[in-house]
């Protein structure tokens, strides 16, 4: 299992999860945390990569072809990755102890 999954499965308390539970849970984190992603990183791709991107995207590329492509063309990705997985943990943990959670 790759750290940045580690690490928000030990951050967000699912290690008592079903495996099942568990896989729901982090695909649901995972989404959001690939979205705030994009948005960040679209804002530095040039118009040949984001068209190159988009076409990627048309013809339903999967994830491990979509990953490759932007950890070849987005300069530090990974650090982007774990940076908006950092965030979103953050946020998160701040959200639970203002709810008593």
């Amino acid at each position: 299992m790759n750290p940045i999954k580690e690490n928000i499965i030990k951050d967000l308390g699912l290690e008592s999860l079903s495996e099942e539970e568990r896989e729901v849970r982090l695909s649901q984190v995972g989404l959001l945390i690939y979205q705030n992603v994009l948005m960040r990183i679209m804002e530095t791709m040039s118009d040949e990569n984001i068209d190159e991107f988009e076409k990627l995207l048309d013809k339903n590329a999967g994830p491990s072809e979509v990953f490759t492509f932007l950890k070849n063309k987005v300069e530090d990705f990974e650090k982007i990755v774990s940076a908006e997985s950092e965030k979103f943990r953050i946020h998160t943990n701040t959200i639970m102890d203002k709810i008593g959670v």
